[in-house]
């Protein structure tokens, strides 16, 4: 049974100044309430992404599932939000930090599923969630997704999609995307402390990239191969795939922080000790 929700304007300011703008939906039935419980965060680069397929997809399962959605978008229109042409990964990372932190306040358990480019910046952040799910991010972005994915467009001052054109990225985040090589991707990832899914799609990075992470992950984690998927899980119903091992991943996650906060967490069974497989 499908639950409707009802979108309502969600805004944070940072610490720089900027506002940060996206969507919250709570379950219709939990509607006019703050659900204490659990959230799932889907953070993107550009606001019309907030409504793409991807996102209103997995908004969907997630709501039905009685979770609370907020879609932010890390770049917005607005004349208060940081402007597409500014953004940098670090500035997507800190943003997410300080969402985190102030959703901490309302909220038993913090969930982040991010995709692409923008699933690197969570892995940067570190932010304060109880679990992540990161989709296809890339490991040294410049090198291994701008280059070999994008081309500058002199006369559009941007960097476009070679296959889908509707889909940009900016100088000043392609600038900030050459400050990663390898060995501070190594030390990126090995600084994670979150327990962390990663996704792949089996035509997109999949095991190429699957296998550095693993390479240097110190935290609880699992690696899962979407089949027939590619990086945008737009071949027939993998993006449902996606959201259905998120939402194992996120059940497991809050199994675990319940079992923390009981004091039981070091006489929980080792099957409770995922590791990235």
């Amino acid at each position: 049974m499908s639950i409707s929700s009802l979108d309502r304007a969600y805004s944070l300011t940072t610490k720089d100044h900027y506002s940060i703008h996206g969507i919250i939906n709570t379950p219709a039935r939990l509607s006019g309430q703050v659900n204490i419980g659990k959230v799932v965060l889907l953070p993107v680069i550009c606001e019309q992404d907030m409504h793409s397929h991807m996102a209103q997809s997995q908004r969907k399962y997630f709501n039905n599932n009685g979770y609370d959605v907020i879609r932010i978008a890390l770049s917005h229109s607005a004349q208060d939000a940081r402007a597409f042409d500014n953004i940098t990964l670090g500035h997507m990372a800190e943003d997410l930090r300080q969402i985190c932190e102030q959703l901490r306040i309302y909220y038993k358990n913090i969930h982040i599923m991010a995709h692409g480019l923008v699933a690197f910046a969570a892995a940067l952040s570190n932010a304060d969630c109880d679990g992540q799910s990161l989709i296809e991010p890339c490991f040294v972005p410049y090198e291994n997704f701008v280059e070999s994915g994008y081309s500058y467009r002199r006369e559009l001052g941007v960097y476009q999609n070679l296959i889908n054109p509707l889909s940009y990225l900016s100088p000043s985040l392609v600038e900030s995307c050459k400050l990663f090589d390898h060995q501070s991707c190594r030390y990126m990832i090995e600084s994670i402390d979150r327990p962390t899914q990663f996704i792949w799609a089996q035509y997109g990075f999949g095991e190429n990239f699957s296998q550095l992470y693993k390479a240097y992950l110190n935290t609880h984690a699992e690696s899962v191969i979407i089949e027939h998927a590619d990086h945008n899980f737009q071949i027939a119903d993998t993006i449902d795939h996606v959201a259905e091992k998120g939402l194992e991943w996120f059940s497991y996650c809050g199994h675990m922080y319940d079992l923390s906060a009981m004091g039981m967490l070091g006489a929980a069974p080792a099957s409770m000790h995922k590791s990235v497989n």
